[in-house]
């Protein structure tokens, strides 16, 4: 899935861009670690993951202080065991998502069995309006498992995704994703695409949990100002689509089972009004806010995500 605000990301991408060698080192080592992992039984490249993760956050110390800024404030304490027992579970954890998406990559990953047939029941409801949704989704959990489980049940799914600045890269990457149903946006052409995917009653796919200062809107997380991409509810308004945040967290370690949880009571307000656009941004991060709440060690936050920690710091690895 990518992030959810396309001017917003675009005027990033000319940097990236301009270090194809960059993008080049990225297509090689993502092939190596995929030739790798393709050749190493699931149980064994899920402890090693879990081993790199750990060792990663003492390696690392822009995200290791990044993310005890950030689990300080979820957790609501600066107790630096906690704080750094959570950090580590989180860093652990998503190199096991890094784990499922390469497997996934190379057709040996298998869909884990998802618990949550209300949501997908209430999702049905929602569809039947005719406007599609707009589903937000923040770095939580796995969320390209929940998008595959989603296209793999049916769905006309849509996400957003932004080039690696390698081509290559990019067919291994976003190939995985249209393999399994997906239809990928490409990031530099998002919006008329992502209109035209909700009037089909489609569902779109945005992450939003994203530091946007000064160019997104600004909205209470964990009792604390934070600005994040708007494009979600704009295009929820702009299109009288539902906007529906949905997690999908691990049940069990190994990526077996997954959970899905989500809000499905959240329906555009009748005019676009930029009070609409903070009003349906803020409900949405708050009910990501009840979701990390549960358990915060799925949520990969690896950049100080509040005003005034430095946003930025540290880049997901």
């Amino acid at each position: 899935m990518g992030d959810s605000n396309g001017a917003e990301r675009a005027r990033s991408l000319p940097k990236t861009a301009s270090l194809p060698n960059f993008g080049a080192v990225q297509y090689w080592a993502w092939r190596a670690a995929r030739a790798t992992i393709g050749r190493t039984p699931a149980p064994a490249a899920y402890r090693i993951a879990g081993g790199l993760g750990h060792a990663a956050y003492w390696c690392w110390p822009r995200g290791r202080r990044a993310m005890r800024a950030n689990f300080a404030r979820v957790l609501g304490t600066a107790e630096r065991g906690l704080v750094d027992r959570v950090g580590r579970a989180s860093l652990a954890g998503y190199f096991r998502y890094l784990v499922d998406f390469m497997r996934l990559d190379g057709g040996r990953f298998r869909l884990p069995q998802v618990e949550g047939e209300a949501a997908f029941a209430a999702l049905d409801r929602l569809l039947e309006r005719g406007r599609g949704a707009v589903i937000v989704c923040m770095h939580y959990g796995n969320w390209d498992a929940g998008a595959a489980f989603a296209a793999a049940k049916g769905y006309p799914l849509a996400v957003v995704a932004e080039g690696f600045g390698d081509p290559r890269l990019d067919e291994l990457v976003l190939g995985a994703r249209e393999q399994l149903g997906m239809q990928v946006i490409r990031l530099e052409r998002a919006g008329p695409s992502m209109v035209r995917a909700l009037r089909r009653n489609g569902l779109l796919a945005l992450l939003i949990d994203r530091p946007v200062p000064g160019e997104g809107v600004e909205v209470s997380f964990f009792g604390e100002p934070v600005e994040v991409p708007a494009g979600p509810a704009r295009l929820a308004l702009a299109t009288g689509a539902a906007l529906v945040p949905v997690a999908f967290r691990r049940s069990d370690p190994q990526g077996r089972r997954m959970e899905v949880v989500g809000d499905f009571s959240i329906l555009p307000c009748d005019e676009a009004k930029p009070e609409c656009v903070r009003t349906l941004t803020q409900r949405v991060m708050s009910a990501h806010e009840r979701f990390i709440r549960e358990q915060p060690e799925q949520w990969y936050m690896f950049r100080e995500l509040w005003r005034g920690q430095g946003a930025g710091d540290g880049a997901a690895p």
